[in-house]
């Protein structure tokens, strides 16, 4: 079974008010990650993403129902991708997962990482997934540093949902949320 996890930034909260900046899937032992600053460079990141999608067996996100899932599909709309696959292709939310199964404070992915006492998480981290659309504005003017720590965040964010979705394995195969149930 291909499992391809996948994560996104944006620009904004919403599809109609921002666009897609960086994708991150992995699919192997590495994340792969794909910006975009321009209208034309989201287009070629969808359609990267659609190629990704191609031989996925289970889609694992983190909060993808609720945000990755939609703005990509409202984004692919705009620019006449089809993207069907992310609705065809069974799902495994972790955030979904986790706030079903687990009584936590908090359901942010740092604070399930730290929960689950996963080792190498994202404590090195000096930002949050809310100082994105900063840190694209500074890319969109040339800063290389900026763009560099949204593709580094993105990946960080795949590398850390295999991690959990590793440690919480066991546990999701016994109740029937491993492989066909979309969440």
């Amino acid at each position: 079974m291909t499992v391809l996890y996948l994560d996104i930034e944006t620009s904004a909260k919403t599809a109609n008010e921002g666009m897609v900046i960086a994708i991150g899937v992995m699919s192997g032992e590495e994340p792969e990650v794909r910006f975009s600053d321009s209208f034309a460079e989201e287009r070629r990141a969808l359609e990267w993403l659609k190629e990704k999608l191609e031989n996925c067996d289970l889609l694992v996100t983190w909060f993808g129902t609720g945000f990755d899932v939609p703005f990509l599909l409202g984004r692919a709309i705009i620019h006449g991708v089809d993207l069907t696959k992310l609705t065809e292709v069974p799902m495994l939310d972790l955030y979904e997962w986790s706030r079903a199964k687990l009584l936590l404070s908090s359901y942010s992915l740092d604070s399930v990482v730290r929960f689950l006492g996963i080792s190498g998480g994202k404590g090195f981290k000096e930002f949050h997934g809310s100082d994105i659309q900063a840190l694209f504005k500074l890319a969109e003017r040339g800063d290389l540093e900026s763009r560099r720590l949204i593709v580094e965040h993105c990946r960080e964010d795949v590398r850390v949902l295999k991690l959990v979705h590793d440690k919480l394995k066991p546990i999701l195969e016994r109740s029937g949320w491993g492989s066909s149930r979309r969440t």
